[in-house]
């Protein structure tokens, strides 16, 4: 996997027109119901403000296999007014690099 770049910054400093990739840390189920009592994370690919282009939830299970799911229900909601946060603090910036690879999973 990829390094992660430092934590996110206030969203009021990007640019409308910005696109950024993070991720969020995750435990419970997963959405395709093989991983139980795991965590994992979910990665977004947000414009600006916190818009999400692209929303994914990562695991690897207790064998080392990597699992990719799409999160089509988030798609075109604003992460900080659907989830409540005024700031990045839960947050984690990614490469653009590490998101590709995470979608590439789920090809």
């Amino acid at each position: 996997m990829v390094e992660t770049t430092p934590e996110c910054t206030s969203s009021k400093s990007r640019s409308e027109n910005e696109i950024w990739y993070c991720r969020e840390f995750w435990n419970g189920d997963s959405r395709d119901g093989l991983y139980i009592n795991g965590d994992g994370y979910h990665y977004f690919e947000m414009k600006g403000q916190g818009n999400i282009l692209k929303a994914y939830e990562y695991y690897e299970n207790d064998e080392g296999e990597e699992h990719v799911s799409s999160v089509s229900e988030l798609i075109g909601l604003n992460w900080y007014s659907f989830f409540g946060f005024e700031d990045d603090e839960v947050l984690d910036l990614v490469s653009e690099q590490e998101f590709n690879y995470i979608e590439s999973l789920l090809k």
